[in-house]
């Protein structure tokens, strides 16, 4: 049995505290400070935001376990979301960016910084671990 490294938990931790924030803007802030392209289906982000707000409560739950066997189902779960997310995002990015608002351009590219960097702590922590 292998011992979490503590740049994992450093990931855990970032993962946690970065799929809050997103997971609480997308449920309870989307119609105020997201939206400002008027979609009308408010459906699909909010259940995203559940989606990050459980994965940031699997985050802090892998912080208390001791063995690597014993979170890196979920570790790569974690990761292959957020990989997801990206291709997303930069294909969203790349075909509507002429019809979105400058506003809503640097909100994407700023989430694209974001998860990139997350992207990249993660693989590294995989990794060494």
């Amino acid at each position: 049995m292998t011992e979490i490294k503590t740049l994992t938990k450093i990931a855990l931790v970032v993962n946690a505290i970065i799929w809050l924030l997103f997971g609480v803007m997308l449920i309870f802030l989307f119609d105020m400070a997201l939206n400002p392209e008027g979609w009308t289906n408010p459906v699909h982000p909010r259940a995203l935001g559940g989606l990050m707000l459980i994965s940031s409560l699997f985050a802090v739950l892998m912080l208390r376990k001791k063995e690597w066997e014993e979170i890196k189902f979920t570790f790569t779960f974690m990761l292959g979301m957020c990989t997801t997310m990206f291709i997303i995002e930069v294909t969203v990015l790349m075909v509507f960016a002429s019809t979105f608002m400058t506003g809503t351009v640097s909100q994407m590219i700023l989430d694209l910084i974001i998860l990139g960097t997350k992207i990249t702590l993660n693989i590294i922590a995989y990794i060494k671990q």
